[in-house]
């Protein structure tokens, strides 16, 4: 039992460690670096747009979500009729 709340202590504490990094790793960069990538972006958000794309993308995924929870329902209750027929049967 000690073992399982180490164990979940260590991987919180890794993840919390991870997500930490990550919240910081945009905020450090090189000036020459960020200049450079802003110009790109600036270039590449012409050709492409980007905000209409990730509208879209967060749309599409919504959309998906709520797809997959018809169909896990679905799923769900045909499993739990399927046992209730099984059990009468008995």
């Amino acid at each position: 039992m000690y073992d399982l709340f180490i164990q979940t202590t260590l991987i919180v504490s890794l993840g919390v460690m991870v997500y930490l990094v990550a919240a910081a790793a945009p905020r450090i960069q090189d000036s020459d670096e960020a200049l450079t990538e802003t110009k790109f972006k600036a270039r590449f958000g012409e050709i492409i747009p980007l905000d209409r794309l990730d509208t879209w993308l967060n749309a599409a995924k919504d959309k998906g979500f709520r797809r997959l929870k018809v169909i896990v329902m679905k799923v769900d209750n045909f499993i739990s009729k399927r046992l209730n027929n099984n059990g009468d049967k008995i």
